[in-house]
């Protein structure tokens, strides 16, 4: 079975681990998403998933956010601007971070208003392939039933500032409904593992909606909690899930503790009828059938990003750094000289 991994994140800067771990899971390709800031070095980030091409070519997928530095307005202008840039630099997709209700918090930018509108028409007409994660489980809004990695995190989604779950499902489904053709997966199976009709409900109505099933922990025990309702949700939308480990470049795992321990869950859930006992799951594996499996692990991501990741454009890139370098820090700027001096 070919194996794409298509949601990782590069956070320490070190993209040779990340093809490490991919070696020692056998992943054929990755797909480094970049995440959105606001100040710093990580206003860099998507510039390094970039240049993570040059490691592997023809195996690393990279998509990008918008950012958000000190002195420039977000406008639909500017945002459609980052967008084209993004893509003339040899970008793969769009990475939506900003629904994340620690991130929404600081930037307070509804995805459903002028400032995405352009970006979004853009995206929907040039069929550009976009990872969106979309609120957090239902949990984070509790915090008696938050788990520890939450509250440790600051994802506890309690406070002034936060919006509730509704607030942007309904921001998404607005955006859908003005362009219902969005190549979108939504990241971590869009946080219905506790209400499954809402997502059948968003892939029978949009052709191109999809759900990549990256861990979050409460999803796998969802799926081992009640094997035949999912094992029949994944028999059924084969064609509309993507396969993603949110795997960053360490050992390490922010959830599951240990890279070893989520990969094992993933496959013994998906691909195995024997007994799970991993990181307090528990339950007898999907045992999915090999053509979900093929259309899941690799398929459905190559039908999206395409069969091989797109070229690295030096003068895109080039462009892209020129139009981000006004706002950068000094500090930042001799960051991205140094990136870019290959």
């Amino acid at each position: 079975m070919r194996i794409i991994d298509s949601h990782v994140h590069l956070e320490k800067d070190h993209p040779e681990v990340l093809l490490q771990l991919a070696d020692r899971y056998h992943f054929e390709k990755i797909a480094f998403q970049g995440i959105p800031c606001e100040e710093g070095c990580g206003l860099l980030n998507g510039i390094k998933c970039l240049l993570a091409k040059r490691l592997a070519p023809g195996r690393v997928y990279a998509y990008n956010s918008m950012v958000y530095p000190k002195g420039l307005a977000a406008t639909a202008k500017t945002h459609e601007k980052q967008l084209s840039l993004i893509m003339d630099a040899g970008f793969d997709g769009w990475k939506i971070l900003e629904t994340k209700p620690s991130l929404y918090r600081n930037i307070q930018i509804p995805l459903d208003g002028e400032v995405f509108s352009r970006a979004f028409a853009m995206a929907e007409s040039e069929n550009i392939p976009i990872t969106w994660h979309a609120g957090d489980p239902a949990t984070f809004w509790d915090e008696k039933k938050a788990p520890e990695f939450a509250v440790r995190n600051g994802w506890l989604c309690i406070g002034e500032g936060f919006p509730k779950l509704e607030e942007i499902y309904s921001q998404v489904e607005n955006v859908l409904e003005k362009h219902p053709k969005l190549r979108v997966s939504m990241a971590h199976l869009y946080f219905i593992s506790d209400d499954r009709a809402h997502g059948e409900r968003l892939l029978d109505k949009y052709e191109n909606f999809f759900l990549d099933i990256t861990p979050g922990n409460e999803m796998y025990f969802a799926f081992l909690s009640d094997r035949e309702g999912w094992k029949a949700f994944f028999e059924k939308y084969k064609e509309k899930l993507v396969f993603g480990t949110d795997m960053i470049d360490s050992e390490n795992d922010i959830v599951f503790n240990s890279q070893d321990d989520m990969n094992k869950l993933i496959f013994d859930t998906l691909t195995t009828e024997k007994q799970v006992t991993v990181f307090g799951a528990n339950g007898i594996g999907l045992g999915l059938s090999s053509d979900a499996c093929d259309k899941i692990f690799s398929e459905n991501f190559e039908n999206r990003a395409g069969k091989t990741p797109r070229p690295i454009s030096i003068s895109g890139l080039n462009a892209y750094a020129e139009w981000l370098m006004p706002y950068l820090s000094k500090e930042e700027q001799k960051c991205a000289e140094d990136l870019l001096s290959f």
